[in-house]
């Protein structure tokens, strides 16, 4: 006996139970039941149960991206227009307020059909029938073509139609429903091809997408040309179809056709930014790894979560473009890669993220995050470092901004070092030796302090990274890989009052169902950690570098700091004003199996986030002058400049000499100290740095010949 036989015979008693249908809906059933055997449950079968499309938005509500295994958006039947219920109703089941879930009569044209040609071409479910078959019966069932599933969906489709209103039927199958390109529903498939929402659809719009669910990958009008031209006719179809059934008239009919409609598609969908923006890309990877951690994975890709981020898309613009021109201006001394974070630092909202100079780019490994919320875009800092150096001797009262430090003496135990210049200055002031970044002096800071209280200063402020030789003096050069997000918080607690923070991304997560899941309370992530007057000491000590290095910015309330690494494997700006933080980085990332010179800087095996490689001779300086600078101007020039910071009363000004810091009451100069701690206790003169000339008071100078 052939299965051929077998199904025809099925199809034949199929046919008679039509017929039977015809006569008397109770019979059907009786005997669809017979055959239907085990069937799966309607239960709470409701469109809050359909997975949904998440969406990530910037902080002013501007889409950054939708994220979905099935890009749907669920709305009330009343918020999808009316026309698209009737093209539907129209186009897919004629009889659908009038039948019970079966339309019998056409069900039997249809087997009939199929028995006496051998295909399947007539369709003959109703709505209801396509809803059990899209969202009750499991995948693999549906998607076969037996007997068997006609009967289990003709006994579902009419217990359906006994515990659910059409109303509630037609709103699920309008929200189930496949329209290609990925959307789901009526909302996403009227922000797909029209960007607009379901209920502002045109008589045009909604008999285009009526047309779609019979084959919507047949009727794409994105697609080959054949595919086009095979959805204008399924379109002149539907708008036929609702001529004949009188809900529209020929003439508007044919006005809706010569519209232009599909043209207009294809131009706007040409215009619409690409899936994944390579411009918001690392920050929208991070989004996606803060919310399933929190939420799963389930709910960010089917719980039609709204994302409120922190992001703002226009300063995003800003860094990425400088970022980018900063790559271009260096490219000649090797430079293929750069990064830059913008955040605020009072509470750590992040406003721009650009991660590399190229997403996409594997050559230089572009998807590597290099602000650092993942270790693996982790890198050193230079002497942007030796802030922690320094913050953690003030505070202690070790020294202060007048304190002499030996610029001289290059051997500290044992160990030969060198300055960037190869020079010695002598003593100098520690102010000075911040703002020209001279090494010999923070390694001479950092032996004295300890490393054990540095990276003690360094934890409090929130960098989490561990030091490898705490007790090496080299440590201050900055070698040891940091995340620049951490870095950049850090240096913010010196900005906001000596808080310190946590780089956040987002303000607010918000269910399908209008329930706020979380709301950022940017009181609840600061934690005191240094004194307001330290801080105010520090961001004092760092405008210094803004004034030599950045010409006008050192007008303004503007304070950073440079860093270079070893063998110029990467350097960085970081700094800050009241509202704004700030850091920008270049260097060269090869992803290939060594450096083009040979060297790969602190590498013995190939790391996963490439080789940091050394690049021609590029300061930290030069990073300050070509990335971080001109963005800060740019960014003032729409947004208006801060006031510049008010001194603390805990911090005291005093005059004093530049012979050896002691304090004096005219000739000298004035300088800062935290009040009771680090002021001055000597006058000018009675601490003499090894090797100086006797101090000759003012009024003892000698004075020039005539």
């Amino acid at each position: 006996m052939s299965r051929g036989w077998l199904a025809r015979t099925a199809l034949v008693a199929l046919l008679a139970i039509c017929a039977v249908g015809l006569l008397g809906s109770v019979t059907a059933i009786a005997m669809v039941d017979y055959f239907a055997g085990d069937l799966p449950t309607i239960d709470q079968l409701q469109t809050s149960k359909l997975t949904q499309t998440s969406r990530i938005l910037d902080r002013n509500g501007n889409l950054i991206e939708a994220l979905y295994h099935q890009n749907r958006t669920v709305v009330r039947l009343s918020k999808i227009s009316a026309k698209l219920q009737r093209a539907t109703i129209d186009t897919e089941d004629r009889s659908f307020y009038a039948n019970n879930g079966v339309d019998y009569r056409r069900l039997a044209i249809a087997i009939a059909y199929d028995l006496t040609h051998h295909t399947s071409t007539l369709g003959g479910s109703t709505i209801t029938e396509q809803v059990v078959k899209n969202d009750v019966l499991d995948t693999q069932e549906a998607q076969t073509r037996t007997v068997s599933r006609k009967f289990h969906e003709l006994v579902l489709a009419e217990e359906m139609e006994r515990r659910y209103s059409k109303s509630q039927i037609l709103e699920l199958y309008l929200n189930s429903i496949n329209y290609g390109n990925g959307a789901y529903g009526a909302e996403a498939a009227a922000e797909t091809y029209f960007q607009v929402h379901a209920s502002d659809l045109t008589l045009a719009q909604a008999s285009f997408l009526a047309g779609l669910p019979q084959a919507p990958a047949n009727y794409d009008p994105f697609g080959t040309p054949d595919q086009v031209a095979a959805a204008k006719e399924r379109w002149r179809e539907v708008l036929d179809g609702m001529v004949t059934v009188g809900d529209v008239s020929s003439a508007a009919a044919n006005a809706a056709y010569n519209s232009n409609l599909i043209e207009k598609m294809i131009a706007a969908r040409k215009a619409l930014p690409i899936s994944h923006n390579p411009l918001t890309a690392h920050f929208v990877d991070y989004v996606e790894q803060y919310v399933a951690q929190r939420y799963g994975t389930r709910a960010l890709y089917e719980g039609g979560l709204m994302i409120y981020t922190t992001l703002d898309l226009t300063t995003q613009a800003l860094a990425d473009k400088w970022v980018k021109s900063g790559v271009a201006a260096w490219a000649r001394r090797g430079v293929n890669t750069g990064a830059m974070l913008v955040m605020n630092p009072s509470d750590g909202e992040i406003l721009a993220m650009v991660g590399s100079a190229d997403y996409g780019n594997a050559a230089i490994r572009g998807q590597i995050n290099l602000t650092g919320v993942d270790p693996l875009g982790w890198r050193g800092v230079g002497s942007s470092f030796k802030v922690y150096t320094y913050g953690a001797a003030l505070q202690a009262g070790l020294v202060t901004p007048a304190s002499l430090l030996n610029d001289q003496t290059g051997i500290i135990g044992g160990v030969t070092f060198n300055d960037w210049d190869t020079k010695h200055e002598g003593y100098i002031p520690l102010r000075v030796a911040l703002a020209q970044s001279r090494n010999l002096p923070a390694l001479w800071t950092y032996r004295r302090v300890g490393g054990a209280q540095v990276t003690t200063f360094m934890h409090q402020l929130g960098v989490t990274a561990t030091i490898e030789n705490p007790d090496g003096v080299a440590t201050t050069l900055g070698h040891d890989p940091l995340s620049m997000a951490e870095h950049l918080a850090a240096y913010s607690a010196f900005d906001n009052g000596g808080y310190r923070i946590s780089p956040h991304p987002v303000l607010k997560v918000v269910d399908a169902d209008g329930t706020v899941l979380e709301a950022f309370d940017p009181s609840a992530s600061r934690v005191q950690v240094i004194s307001p007057d330290l801080g105010y000491l520090m961001t004092d000590l760092l405008r210094g570098p803004v004034k030599l290095y950045l010409g006008d910015l050192g007008g303004r309330p503007v304070a950073g700091k440079s860093g270079t690494t070893e063998a110029y494997t990467g350097s960085i700006f970081l700094g800050y004003t009241p509202d704004l933080a700030v850091a920008a980085s270049l260097m060269h990332i090869d992803a290939g199996p060594e450096c083009k010179s040979g060297y790969a800087y602190l590498a013995t095996n190939f790391p996963p986030s490439g080789w940091q490689c050394p690049t021609g001779v590029l300061f930290g300086e030069n990073v300050g002058t070509s990335v971080w600078k001109p963005f800060l101007e740019a960014y003032y020039s729409n947004h208006p400049w801060p006031a510049m910071w008010t001194q603390p009363a805990g911090v005291v000004t005093r005059m004093v000499c530049a012979y050896d810091g002691g304090y004096i009451s005219s000739g000298g100069y004035n300088e800062i100290f935290l009040k009771g701690v680090g002021e001055p206790t000597y006058p000018c003169g009675a601490n003499p740095p090894p090797g100086a000339a006797p101090y000759q008071p003012p009024s003892l100078s000698p004075k020039p010949s005539p």
